[in-house]
């Protein structure tokens, strides 16, 4: 039998949702252990540089050239130095699963993926088991800090990364073995849509009723004021808008969720944890046919690699990236026409706005009022037969991620 270990990092969202999306999809009677990181200065510095102008500012100039490789080495260091708190957990895990001669740790955040790496060997010898490390890049990003010393299969959203990977980790001497699959979703996201729903078309092509808009606030609670600004903003323009307004009640958001609350035509669902708030998330996404969602351009950035006809297939507007990641994840959906580039006629899944939410807020009303959103969320769009044959757009990345890992390590 074999054991699946899913690690994640309270680092933001994203790493958690990947996972939850993974732990969904798994293979039938396969059991599994959810193992997050108890190292509370991941969520520290997550916020630090998200937030603060100083902290941004470091972050930013740590991801490129010479300081990224001091950062990578550094902190790669750092972790592995603090790896004895994750050995012993994943040794009671294993060793109480006597039953399971196979385990499978599927990582999805580097931090935790070092660590794991480093101590692996070593766990193998005291266990007598066949354990696999298992590593799922959560945006398509080529950091350095991804490719993990240890790991036996590191899935990756783009061949573009891929390759990005091989050169270092063949100047780094790291044994990296990749495959491309496209981003790993939740199942419910990308089922089509019921017929009880209906489509999201039809609310742009009569110009009339009620357009759901959803803002899922991220861990990091950036862009507080911004959203804010634009849902009095959009309120203002027109009475057509319903907001859906996700957030984690943490004290940084305690005055944001008051406000919010008080505002006309906002429902504010409010998550006691991480784990809480992928729920209300996919719950929101099960009840509703959500037009339109505005957010950073984080992993849901990935939303757009699904069609309007899905479940999660929205028209996704993109707040300001934060970090080389999202800018990348950017680039990602560019090269696939995904979304706009200058001189290119083509029909968006996702476009960015305004940092100035009445700019921001004009520029959806006419969104809605041009026809453009009516040709964004046509049930006629497709991919290109080139964006389909990349590997890297489609509603299958969990299903392949465990179909490929079988191929490659045995049922």
């Amino acid at each position: 039998m074999k054991l699946l270990i899913f690690t994640y990092a309270p680092a933001g969202l994203g790493h958690l949702r990947v996972t939850d999306a993974l732990a969904d999809s798994r293979p039938k009677d396969s059991p599994y252990v959810l193992l997050g990181s108890i190292d509370r200065f991941v969520t520290w510095i997550h916020r630090f540089t998200s937030i603060n102008p100083f902290g941004k500012y470091v972050f930013l100039r740590s991801q490129y050239g010479m300081l990224e490789d001091i950062f990578t080495k550094t902190y790669r260091t750092l972790l592995i130095m603090t790896a004895g708190g994750i050995f012993n957990q994943l040794k009671e895990i294993v060793l109480h699963n006597a039953e399971c001669t196979d385990i499978w740790i599927v990582a999805t955040h580097f931090g935790m993926a070092h660590q794991i790496g480093a101590i692996k060997d070593r766990l193998v010898k005291e266990t007598k088991k066949n354990i696999k490390l298992i590593v799922q890049v959560t945006d398509d990003t080529s950091q350095h800090i991804w490719c993990v010393r240890g790991a036996d299969l590191t899935f990756v959203p783009s061949r573009f990364v891929k390759s990005k990977f091989e050169n270092y980790a063949n100047k780094q001497k790291i044994g990296f073995v990749s495959e491309v699959i496209p981003y790993p979703l939740s199942n419910m996201l990308t089922k089509p849509l019921p017929k009880n729903l209906g489509t999201r078309q039809k609310v742009f092509a009569d110009k009339s009723g009620r357009i759901n808009v959803a803002i899922p606030i991220s861990g990091a609670a950036v862009g507080l004021m911004y959203f804010l600004n634009l849902v009095k903003e959009l309120n203002r323009l027109s009475d057509r808008f319903v907001f859906w307004v996700l957030v984690k009640k943490t004290p940084f958001t305690e005055m944001f969720i008051s406000v919010m609350t008080n505002i006309p035509n906002v429902n504010v669902l409010v998550g006691k944890n991480d784990i809480q708030m992928i729920e209300l998330y996919e719950l929101l996404y099960e009840k509703n046919l959500i037009h339109i969602e505005i957010t950073k351009p984080s992993e849901q950035a990935f939303k757009s690699i699904i069609y309007p006809t899905n479940v999660g297939g929205s028209i996704l507007l993109f707040t300001s990236p934060v970090g080389r990641q999202e800018k990348e994840n950017i680039k990602f959906l560019e090269r696939h026409r995904l979304m706009p580039i200058s001189g290119l006629p083509i029909t968006p899944r996702a476009i960015r706005v305004s940092q100035n939410p009445k700019i921001a807020a004009k520029f959806i009303k006419w969104g809605v009022n041009s026809g453009l959103f009516r040709k964004m969320t046509s049930p006629n769009l497709k991919f290109s037969k080139k964006c389909l044959s990349s590997g890297e757009v489609g509603p299958d990345g969990a299903r392949l991620f465990w179909k490929m890992a079988e191929k490659r390590f045995g049922k």
